[in-house]
């Protein structure tokens, strides 16, 4: 019998105790609820601090990027102004080079033109100073000829006319 009597005291001594464990996971929860409901407080206030940093991030790295693009422009707007303005001045010089050769072909002409007048003048020339020596030769042997016969008639005895009586 002595065993049936521990039997019961054990029984009520774990009935106690679930009894007071049951008032403290009683009381627990109340105090549980509201530090889990501050913790889900302060999570949603830091994912709400992360979610503004997040967006803050954003519109910064939209800036950079916005100021980078604005860079880039400017570049390429000074960089499209320099290829306009060495364009320009290659187009100069080319223009002068060419009117530097047209001058040049000019001259060229010119000169091509002087030089066929001259030589057709040298020509004229060369023929003029042949036709002169033969004209000279000619000159000189017809006078030479006409000096003779004078002489050789002055030579001859003259012959006298007789005169006629009247």
């Amino acid at each position: 019998m002595a065993r049936k009597k521990k039997k019961a005291v054990k029984k009520a001594v774990a009935s106690k105790k679930r009894v007071v464990k049951k008032a403290v996971a009683k009381k627990k929860p109340a105090a549980n609820k509201s530090a889990a409901a501050a913790k889900k407080k302060a999570a949603a206030a830091k994912k709400k601090a992360a979610a503004a940093a997040k967006k803050k991030a954003a519109v910064a790295k939209k800036k950079a990027a916005a100021a980078k693009r604005k860079i880039l422009a400017a570049k390429k707007k000074e960089a499209a102004i320099k290829k306009k303005a060495a364009a320009v001045k290659a187009a100069a010089a080319k223009k002068a080079i060419k009117d530097q050769i047209a001058a040049v072909k000019a001259e060229l002409a010119a000169a091509r033109v002087e030089l066929s007048t001259a030589a057709k003048r040298e020509a004229a020339l060369i023929k003029m100073a042949g036709n002169k020596e033969a004209a000279i030769a000619k000159f000189v042997e017809k006078w030479t000829k006409q000096q003779l016969a004078k002489m050789e008639k002055s030579l001859k005895p003259k012959k006298r006319k007789a005169k006629k009586r009247k």
